[in-house]
């Protein structure tokens, strides 16, 4: 695939997906035409738009072996001061290899760079 992933397929770029508008995910999808990697990648508008619904709730992104077969990935939001999208944080791995822990500590751990960055999640 290379050095760069396109946002479709990787956890990371998906948070990055979830917080445009749905004509930035319509522009996306129009000018990438979501490119299958895998037989796992999400190649419709309507299936990229479902996911993205679901890491705007949980904050937390995954990628089931989207971007290569065997390998998943977790991926969550990193947000400055402002609550502006700055970064994401994410664990990749062979998918047989995940552990049921690490959605949670990978959450965690990218609350605290973001309070580090002046976030203040909302209680």
């Amino acid at each position: 695939m290379g050095a760069h992933a396109p946002l479709h397929v990787t956890a990371v770029g998906k948070i990055f997906l979830a917080e445009d508008r749905a004509s930035g995910v319509m522009g996306y999808a129009e000018r990438t035409g979501l490119q299958a990697f895998t037989p796992n990648t999400l190649t419709t508008l309507e299936r990229l738009e479902a996911e993205l619904d679901t890491i705007r709730r949980e904050q937390l992104a995954y990628d089931r072996g989207e971007a290569e077969v065997g390998v998943a990935c977790i991926g969550a939001p990193i947000r400055d001061a402002e609550g502006k999208l700055v970064a994401g944080m994410s664990i990749s791995a062979p998918a047989d290899r995940h552990k049921p822990g690490w959605a949670a500590a990978l959450k965690q751990a990218a609350a605290q760079t973001g309070a580090a960055l002046g976030y203040l999640a909302e209680a």
